[in-house]
């Protein structure tokens, strides 16, 4: 008797398979929880393309766009595992444009609300991602050291989006005062339900800021590897794998913000 192989048990298998790193194992997950009770192999190009369409409905063409290519990608997979026959989302986000939204920049008064709050002056000084800054544990903020720091890394709260998003970070010395209140949480939404809160007030969500960031360290002149470095983004270009980048340097450059 043939076993019916559900789409999460398929993604399951696929990401072991691809080694994936733990960050897209997790969007694959969430990419296919509507569908992941369906049989895999009985899952047609119509089933797709319904799915595809009520994407379109919900989410913007970007977010399709990826969702569709993470799908295409455990597919692709299936089939070079010859647990699959077709790839059924294949060419279905042809025609959606990737994300290209545009944050407003505002300057430090217009959070007046958030200025005592550890969470928003974290990601105003240091341009984390909400849930990098919102699910630290105590223990990855290192002050026995000669340059302090965070240490953004995998934890049970949260996992990083790659290899490059784990990183040190120093702490800008303007954020020190925030530190004994910072607000560390068993939640692993802390990050999000943050963000919609500050939404709510300002009209400027975590990310934003992430955006208006890396807009200030432009102006401040900060060197680029550097503010890639900062940010947990891979930089390119000829000599981006030239030496590396030290926490010194960073420290430095980190202080030209206000």
């Amino acid at each position: 008797i043939k076993t019916m192989l559900r789409i999460s048990e398929l993604t399951q298998i696929a990401a072991d398979w691809k080694k994936l790193r733990p960050g897209t194992r997790r969007m694959w997950e969430i990419t296919t929880r509507d569908i992941g009770k369906f049989d895999a192999e009985a899952f047609t190009r119509k089933d797709a393309i319904a799915v595809s369409a009520s994407m379109r409905n919900k989410y913007a063409a970007g977010t399709v766009r990826s969702r569709i290519g993470y799908l295409g990608s455990i597919w692709k997979v299936a089939l070079t595992m010859e647990l699959l026959e077709e790839n059924v989302w294949k060419g279905l986000y042809e025609g959606l444009q990737k994300s290209s939204k545009k944050y407003e920049n505002k300057n430090y008064q217009h959070f007046l609300p958030f200025h005592k709050c550890p969470l928003f002056n974290g990601l105003w000084l240091h341009g984390f991602r909400v849930n990098e800054l919102a699910c630290l544990l105590p223990e990855d903020i290192v002050l026995d050291s000669e340059i302090p720091y965070f240490n953004i890394r995998h934890n049970p709260l949260r996992f990083c989006k790659n290899d490059t998003t784990q990183r040190q970070v120093p702490i800008h010395p303007k954020y020190f005062k925030f530190i004994e209140n910072f607000p560390f949480t068993t939640n692993p939404k802390a990050g999000d339900n943050f963000s919609r809160k500050l939404k709510n007030a300002t009209g400027i969500s975590a990310h934003g800021i992430r955006h208006s960031f890396v807009t200030r360290m432009r102006q401040a002149g900060i060197e680029y590897s550097i503010a890639m470095a900062i940010i947990g983004h891979k930089p390119t270009g000829m000599t981006a794998n030239y030496g590396d980048v030290l926490i010194e340097d960073v420290f430095e450059q980190l202080q030209r913000l206000r």
